[in-house]
């Protein structure tokens, strides 16, 4: 029992200390660095039409990443499921809605209707254990009513900002977005 509780107190003592950021530094480094998620021109079941709804996953680290069994999944739960698939350092991988034949450059989930939906969603990205690996989400705002100005006032860090009443800033909808620093690649800033 004595080594048990012992087990426990070094297993609780490595997480609270470098632990934690060991975990963090064992997550590949991928990122979505495109979501074309309102395709141009009309919505309709073309197959040409859905393949240009995608997004694009980058592996901006050092070591290749096995895909297999990931998912990548909307907010309502539409999943794909990566099939034996390999991203190797500094390449990108575009997952289309649509159908085609899948290379080393190009996936697709095989549906017959879009995924991402053009006014709010979010793309969360699961390793085959389940583990959240990434998430970026985007939302379409209304036009305003009355004229206003076309940014908003410039601050040093995204905590000057959210103090006086500004952000979230999202990447693709607000000039803003490039301003701060994404550090968690959501493509949301000052959150």
């Amino acid at each position: 029992m004595r080594s048990v509780v012992i087990s426990v107190v070094t297993i609780a003592a490595v997480l609270g200390g470098t632990g934690t950021s060991a975990l963090a530094a064992a997550r590949p480094a991928l990122k979505f660095t495109k979501i074309q998620y309102d395709a141009p021109g009309a919505d309709t079941r073309a197959n040409s039409q859905l393949n240009k709804e995608y997004l694009v996953l980058k592996n901006t680290g050092r070591k290749a990443v096995r895909l297999k069994g990931w998912t990548l999944h909307d907010a309502q739960n539409h999943r794909y499921r990566f099939p034996a698939f390999t991203l190797k350092p500094g390449k990108s991988v575009t997952v289309h809605t649509g159908k085609g034949r899948n290379s080393a450059a190009h996936l697709y989930m095989n549906r017959g209707w879009y995924v991402w939906n053009n006014d709010k969603d979010t793309a969360t990205l699961r390793d085959a254990q389940g583990t959240k690996i990434l998430a970026r989400s985007w939302k379409k705002t209304a036009a305003p009513s009355e004229p206003s100005p076309s940014t908003d006032p410039r601050f040093r860090t995204c905590t000057e900002a959210k103090a006086n009443g500004y952000g979230p800033y999202y990447q693709g909808q607000d000039p803003e977005y490039h301003w701060y620093t994404d550090r968690d690649g959501d493509g949301v800033v000052c959150e």
